[in-house]
C-alpha cells in the first residue's frame, strides 16, 4: 500500500504525523458505507456486543460542568425510548465483527500492521451529542460517515491529567482548545496518542473510529515475565560462589545486584522467546470471532481473526494467529496475512494440513 485514504503517501504520513500531530482529510473515503442507525441499535441489545450509551445533561453557559452519565450494554428497549431529543451518543465496539462493509474497511489501514489494529467502533448521535472532552491512549482514525461533527482539538494529556470525578466516563476536568474542524462525510480525522479531543454533532451523525492496539508498559512486562517464569524449574537459583566477606551483615553489594541483574537478561533479551511471545501476545483475540460470512472465492481469515508471522531460514516462517503459533512456509503465511488465495502458496503437504487444520478451528472462513 503506497498511500493512506485521501492519497498521501504512508511514507509521508509516517514520518509526519503517525503519532506526531494530528490531520484532517477532507473527502478521504467519499464512498463510506453507512449503517442504519436502527441497525447499529439493535446490535446493543446483544449480550455478545460491547455497547453503551453516553448522555449528557447540557449546562450551556459552562459545557464543562456539563452533567454526564453512562449506560452500558447490553441495552433494553427501554433504554432508548427514555432517551432526550439531543446530547445523547450510542456506541458499539468491534462493529467490523458484525457487519461486512465494516469489516472490509479496515482493509484502507493496512498501512499500519494489522496486529496493531483493534476494532472499528461505531457511534451514532443524536443533535449535540458526544462523549465529552477525552483523551485516548492509543491512535484513533476518525470516520464520519453521515452528518456533521464538530471537532475541537486540545492539549496534550498523561495519565496525571485530571478527570471529572462525578461521572464514570473519562471527562477531563479542563480543555484547552489548540483547533476546531468540521467533519463532513466522508472525512477523516486522525488523532496521536494522549492528544485531547472533543467532537460534537451538528444535527445526527454517524461516525466510524478505527482504533489500535498499544499496551502498556507494564502489560507487556508482566504477560512476557509470567510467561519466562513458566519455563524456569526449581533448580534455577540465585547463586553466589564467588561471595567474598562484607564488612556488615546487611550490606547489600554492587556484586550482588550485578548477579540479579544478570538473571534478568538471560531471561529478557532471548531473542527468540522474545518474538515468540510477542506473535502470540499481539494476536490474542480481546472479543469472539466470526459473527458472519465472508463471499469471497478462496479462505481467508475470518472476522475478529487476528495473525502475524515472523520469518525463519530456508523461506519458512513462524505464523501467529489468535495467540497460537504455527510453522509453515514464508510464502503461505504472506498470503494468509495479506488475503490473498493461500491456495496458491501452499507449497507442502505441511502447509495443506495447516490450512485445513485453522478451517477446523474457524479461523478461515
Amino acid at each position: 500500500m503506497t498511500a493512506i485514504p485521501g492519497g498521501m503517501p504512508v511514507e509521508d504520513f509516517l514520518r509526519n504525523y503517525w503519532q506526531k500531530q494530528p490531520l484532517l482529510i477532507k473527502q478521504a473515503l467519499p464512498d463510506l458505507p453507512v449503517i442504519d442507525p436502527n441497525e447499529l441499535a439493535g446490535y446493543a441489545l446483544e449480550k455478545s456486543v460491547e455497547s453503551r450509551l453516553i448522555i449528557e445533561r447540557p449546562k450551556t453557559d459552562a459545557p464543562l460542568l456539563s452533567e454526564w452519565s453512562l449506560i452500558l450494554g447490553p441495552l433494553t428497549g427501554k433504554s432508548f425510548k427514555k432517551l432526550p431529543d439531543s446530547h445523547w451518543t450510542l456506541l458499539v465496539q468491534a462493529v467490523n465483527q458484525l457487519h461486512p462493509a465494516i469489516h472490509t474497511l479496515l482493509d484502507r489501514f493496512r498501512f499500519i500492521p494489522s496486529w496493531r489494529i483493534d476494532d472499528v467502533m461505531v457511534s451514532y448521535a443524536a443533535d449535540k451529542g458526544g462523549v465529552g472532552p477525552h483523551f485516548d491512549y492509543y491512535d484513533v482514525f476518525l470516520l464520519q460517515a453521515s452528518g456533521k461533527r464538530h471537532w475541537r482539538l486540545g492539549q496534550a494529556c498523561t495519565s496525571a491529567s485530571p478527570l471529572r470525578p462525578d461521572t464514570e466516563c473519562k471527562i477531563l476536568q479542563d480543555f484547552h482548545t489548540s483547533a476546531e474542524w468540521i467533519a463532513e462525510p466522508g472525512d477523516l480525522l486522525y488523532i496521536p496518542p494522549g492528544l485531547a479531543h472533543w467532537g460534537i454533532a451538528e444535527g445526527e451523525c454517524m461516525t466510524y473510529s478505527v482504533g489500535f492496539r498499544a499496551p502498556s508498559c507494564a502489560e507487556i512486562l508482566l504477560d512476557y515475565a509470567q510467561e519466562r517464569a513458566s519455563t524456569f524449574t526449581e533448580d534455577h537459583r540465585f547463586t553466589d560462589d564467588d561471595r567474598v566477606s562484607s564488612d556488615n551483615p546487611g550490606f547489600i553489594t554492587d556484586t550482588d545486584l550485578a548477579k540479579v541483574r544478570a538473571i534478568l537478561q538471560a531471561a529478557l533479551l532471548d531473542d527468540e522467546q522474545l518474538a515468540s511471545w510477542f506473535g502470540r501476545f499481539m494476536t490474542q483475540p480481546s472479543r469472539d470471532a466470526l459473527r458472519f460470512d465472508l463471499d469471497t472465492p478462496y479462505p481467508v481469515l475470518a472476522p475478529g481473526v487476528r495473525a502475524a508471522y515472523r520469518v525463519h531460514q530456508n523461506d519458512q516462517a513462524a505464523l501467529y494467529v489468535n495467540g497460537e503459533a504455527f510453522d509453515c512456509s514464508l510464502a503461505l503465511a504472506q498470503a494468509l496475512c495479506s488475503g490473498e488465495n493461500p491456495a496458491t502458496r501452499t507449497t507442502n503437504k505441511a502447509d495443506h494440513d495447516l490450512l485445513n487444520h485453522l478451517t477446523d478451528q474457524g479461523y478461515l472462513v
